[in-house]
């Protein structure tokens, strides 16, 4: 990497406190490094990505929320990410801007851990497209797919909210349809949480499913309160895709992508869930360690108190 690496700045304008640091830092920054474009985080889009010009990696102030966002958007040009936290957690965005001008040298110089994070891919078909994708052996040949009505990226999670008025919705899941030619289970309740490792610790943790570690490939499915006790999440290979079909819904069931992007579901749809093609590219701080945060932020193992 360049003695003076060149940059992009995006950064939450939402936030008041974000813009008055960054009027702060821009001129320190500036000094040691050659910011090639500049933009609020929610303006970008995979398509305003495509037009920046490139640079050795993105610097974005914000909170996780934030580098969420820049994920979707970015992953697409394969820059490496560097979050700076003004939210609350900092589970993805480890730094602060003292840290950063601490270990700046090194940043520059290409020399903090950068890990290659899976991201998911997500389509919604409509009423009528082949079964599983076609892989429910109920035709002969290759399936055209219609293009799909909804498609999507995320960093964390997809998740299947039942939505208004509240009741459970029926669901019916399928792992690896190419191989398995049968469904894996239907079940009723409250909706469905798919998962990468990344995302593990957010809704998947809270819907009682595993934390796995960053680096390993593959998908976690968790329910949303089943009706059936027996229904545990489950990790699966990276290298399956996984299909949903709705077959009972409210008028207010709902896709959400990392909690920031959404579509309505209905009756006779299903959804794809598999890996993305490509990976999102994180830089990591070199004071903290994965195990580290989950112990200190997440109390993963913590003591009881003792009163």
């Amino acid at each position: 990497m360049a003695e003076r690496p060149r940059i992009l700045l995006l950064c939450n304008r939402g936030k008041p406190h974000v813009l008055e640091a960054v009027e702060r830092f821009r001129p320190w920054l500036a000094e040691r490094a050659e910011i090639v474009a500049e933009a609020g985080s929610r303006e970008m889009t995979a398509e305003h990505a495509a037009e920046l010009p490139d640079a050795d990696f993105a610097l974005v102030l914000g909170g996780d929320g934030t580098v969420l966002s820049q994920a979707r958007a970015l992953v697409d040009r394969a820059v490496p990410m560097l979050g700076i936290n003004f939210g609350k957690l900092g589970f993805l965005a480890e730094f602060t801007i003292e840290s950063v001008k601490q270990h700046w040298d090194a940043i520059a110089a290409g020399r903090c851990r950068v890990s290659e994070r899976i991201m998911l891919e997500v389509c919604v078909y409509g009423q009528g497209a082949p079964l599983w994708g076609g892989a429910n052996g109920g035709g002969d040949g290759p399936v055209t797919m219609p293009e799909p009505i909804f498609h999507g990226l995320a960093l964390n999670d997809a998740v299947v909210n039942a939505g208004e008025p509240f009741r459970m919705v029926e669901i019916e899941l399928i792992i690896e349809p190419a191989w398995s030619r049968e469904s894996a289970a239907t079940f009723n309740g409250d909706g469905l949480v798919f998962s990468t490792p990344s995302g593990s610790t957010a809704y998947n943790l809270s819907a009682g499913g595993p934390i796995v570690s960053p680096g390993i490939d593959g998908l976690c499915v968790a329910p949303l309160n089943p009706q059936s006790l027996a229904f545990r999440p489950i990790v699966f290979s990276g290298l399956c895709d996984a299909w949903m079909v709705m077959h009972r819904a409210n008028p207010g069931t709902t896709l959400v992508l990392d909690g920031q992007v959404s579509t309505r579901l209905e009756v006779g749809q299903q959804v794809r869930v598999a890996k993305h093609s490509k990976t999102f590219k994180l830089i990591h701080n070199p004071d903290l360690s994965y195990w580290s945060m989950l112990a200190n932020k997440m109390h993963w193992a913590a003591r009881p108190r003792r009163d």
